[in-house]
């Protein structure tokens, strides 16, 4: 995932080995940015696997 450093909207993306960010689909962002960054998707997390211990 990656968010639009313009308007912060999250999009489906991919990293590339030259650390580019690309989105999936579309050339930008809907607000013309072109720049985006990977989202901390810490906040996502799912919680932890009690089998895991």
């Amino acid at each position: 995932m990656a968010v639009c450093e313009e308007c912060g909207s999250v999009y489906a993306a991919r990293q590339w080995p030259d650390g580019t960010i690309r989105v999936i689909g579309q050339e930008g962002c809907s607000c013309g940015a072109t720049r985006f960054e990977v989202a901390d998707d810490s906040e996502g997390e799912s919680p932890p696997d009690p089998n895991t211990g």
